[in-house]
């Protein structure tokens, strides 16, 4: 353990907490259309490798929380993958507006 490393803990921990209560969202509502593609393998492969550096390093404090995020950025993917269906927007019309 590093001589600083509570600060990285802490900081994952609001992370790891922050990003759940996202992820929980998603789980409510099923709509993952402000996550793109691109956005969620750059963020898989960004933990990734800090899991291999945490990993490395013998550093669980890095790695742990890293590997809970994990498991929501699965989730994510796989609530886009099997909730694929888009959602209409309605255009205005006289009886609508």
């Amino acid at each position: 353990m590093g001589k600083y490393s509570i600060l990285a803990s802490t900081s994952l921990m609001f992370n790891v907490v922050a990003f759940f209560s996202l992820v929980y969202t998603i789980h409510q509502t099923k709509n993952t259309t402000s996550f793109n593609w691109s956005y969620l393998l750059g963020n898989i492969i960004a933990q990734l490798l800090l899991v291999v550096y945490g990993l490395a390093n013998k550093a669980p404090e890095i790695y742990g929380p890293t590997m809970i995020l994990m498991i929501g950025l699965a989730y994510i993917v796989y609530i886009k993958t099997v909730y694929t269906e888009e959602i209409i927007v309605e255009k205005p019309t006289k009886h609508n507006i």
